[in-house]
């Protein structure tokens, strides 16, 4: 299979019944750059600055751990939501997993307990109602689906505010939490304002296909 000719889903569907050592280069060769995209971004707002790349490096090794975990139960439970949308999926998994490397490497330094919020948390207020063996990787491609729709909206959501809406909703982090991270140059009113301009917007983009969410919970802006 020649990676290049192939779609990017195909060649994760692919992947997830085998370990054909070259069907997984082509699938680390499409892949990799947009992980190490994604992990140097969230390592951009954690650290205030540029990130070393062996941090990134890291990180990238982390998010295809996490892809080969359970016999490579995201890879097997994927289905596509349209073209390249295991891209949308591999960029959330990808934040999952940074955040989770930069709240660890925090809490080691304050001598606490790391509390990670898994990547089946649903980000908008709503409930995925069932009890199948396939809810938390449907709601992982309900993430990505919303992750493509930040992406195509850059003149409303700018790459910060797409970065804090994650914070909060895939991560768990407070607004006080998020304002005091070295890159966001905000008070924790604005990170709420932030919020809530991202997550209205959002929820009357998905208002069609899923009926009227619940209002959006952020605080005043600043």
């Amino acid at each position: 299979m020649h990676g290049q000719k192939v779609p990017v889903n195909e060649l994760a569907k692919a992947c997830a019944r085998t370990a054909d050592a070259a069907e997984w280069h082509d699938l680390l060769h499409r892949c990799v750059p947009v992980a190490a995209m994604v992990a140097s971004r969230v390592a951009r707002m954690w650290l205030g600055g540029a990130s070393a790349s062996s941090v990134v490096d890291d990180i990238v090794q982390d998010v295809f751990l996490k892809l080969c975990e359970q016999e490579r139960r995201i890879l097997r439970e994927f289905r596509p939501q349209g073209e390249d949308s295991f891209l949308a999926l591999l960029r959330v998994v990808t934040m999952s997993v940074a955040n989770d490397y930069f709240r660890k490497r925090r809490s080691e330094k304050r001598g606490g307990k790391v509390v990670t919020v898994a990547i089946e948390e649903d980000p908008v207020g709503s409930t995925v109602a069932s009890s199948d063996a396939g809810t938390s990787m449907h709601k992982s491609v309900l993430f990505a689906e919303i992750d493509r729709m930040l992406l195509d909206a850059p003149d409303t959501v700018t790459e910060r505010d797409r970065t804090i809406f994650w914070f909060y909703y895939l991560q768990g982090l407070t607004a006080d939490e998020i304002a005091d991270l070295p890159g966001s140059d905000l008070t924790s009113k604005g990170v709420e304002s932030a919020l809530r301009r991202v997550t209205t917007w959002l929820k009357k983009r998905m208002e069609p296909s899923r009926g009227k969410p619940e209002p959006a919970s952020a605080g005043e802006p600043r």
